[in-house]
């Protein structure tokens, strides 16, 4: 049986290469459902989740990843942010939302914020910019918190993302948005937690198998 895994996030999700690797690497074992939503904070998909997870039966989960923060940690003032005691709010509710759908608390890859690179932000946004480290790393301790309190398996993408950034690796296309290398870490990850929970057998047998 195809094991199926419900992919909930911002634009680092939507417009994730790492999935199609994903599709890529478990085929004929694993579908993906692809929910990330560009530019949401946790406030606007926790106003979602019922379109995302409609009450029917064919839309059950095995597995899940929940990868927010990004949006939620600009400065506020800005329509994206979410105070931090409210992101962790909607975190509880949407990894509670994914339980109470049958998806296991050890089913459940929660992940923090990468950092950023804050020089390309510069020379992109100049004075707009809206977006720190300081602030992120909060962000991301919340998550590691949540995931914790909850049961839930969690990575540390913001010191993940900042080892490599030290290593001479550069990830981002902007500072926040993920190029090639950024895309690498994110599979790898993400691989690791869907294999350890996937046998090595194809959903359906290979055709030499079958009885004819």
């Amino acid at each position: 049986m195809y094991r199926r895994l419900l992919l909930l996030g911002d634009s680092q999700t939507q417009n994730g290469k790492w999935i199609s690797k994903l599709n890529e690497t478990f085929v004929r074992q694993l579908d993906t459902t692809n929910r990330g939503l560009s530019g949401y904070n946790t406030a606007w998909t926790v106003d979602t989740l019922q379109s995302i997870l409609p009450n029917v039966p064919m839309y059950h989960f095995d597995m899940a990843t929940v990868w927010f923060g990004c949006n939620d940690a600009v400065l506020p003032g800005h329509p994206q942010h979410v105070p931090l005691d409210k992101f962790k709010c909607n975190l509880e509710r949407i990894v509670c939302r994914l339980t109470a759908e049958g998806i296991q608390p050890g089913n459940i890859l929660v992940l923090t914020p990468p950092t950023l690179n804050e020089e390309m932000l510069d020379v992109k946004y100049g004075p707009e910019r809206i977006r720190l480290n300081t602030v992120t790393a909060q962000y991301a301790e919340c998550v590691l918190k949540v995931a914790k309190e909850r049961g839930c398996q969690t990575c540390d993408l913001f010191a993940k993302f900042g080892k490599a950034v030290q290593g001479g690796v550069q990830p981002f296309t902007d500072g926040l948005h993920l190029n090639e290398k950024g895309e690498e870490i994110v599979y790898g990850v993400v691989e690791e937690f869907v294999a350890a929970r996937l046998d090595s057998k194809w959903a359906i047998p290979d055709w030499k198998e079958l009885e004819v």
